[in-house]
């Protein structure tokens, strides 16, 4: 099989964070019905100020399009999950809000707890050893 320089290295590199964020979805997925990149938007509505997000900024921050924002809206927000609530701005009408229900910040809690239990399971140095071979593979 032929090497090209630096490409292997970093396709397996590539193919490792996949790999933890497979495990990380499964897990998510498996335990409370929730993606990787519903979690993600449910994470910065916690960290966020007040914690609420108007929604072109959240877009903007999870790098989501407008459709799949909304779609993820729709299903966090639907009657079987019920992790977050929309409101229109008081003060500006064409502002539309989105924010945390109390079972979703009970939920993202848990979430966060698993996240760093999952991500506790992966080999740091390893991962800093593959991108230096890949580096390393590239210069050559």
């Amino acid at each position: 099989m032929t090497q090209i320089n630096g490409i292997d290295e970093w396709v397996e590199v590539t193919e490792y964070f996949r790999y933890i964020e497979d495990m990380i979805e499964r897990n998510f997925k498996q335990n409370y019905g929730v993606s990787l990149r519903e979690f993600y938007v449910l994470h910065e509505l916690y960290k966020a100020k007040d914690k609420k997000y108007k929604i072109n900024d959240l877009i903007k921050e999870v790098k989501l399009s407008q459709s799949a924002m909304s779609r993820l809206i729709d299903r966090l927000r639907s009657p079987k999950k019920a992790l977050i609530c929309k409101d229109i701005s008081d003060e500006d009408q064409r502002a539309t809000y989105i924010y945390l229900t109390g079972k979703g910040n009970s939920i993202v809690q848990q979430l966060m707890k698993d996240y760093r239990k999952l991500i506790s399971k992966v080999d740091i140095e390893s991962i800093e050893r593959q991108i230096q071979r890949a580096k390393r593979a590239n210069l050559s």
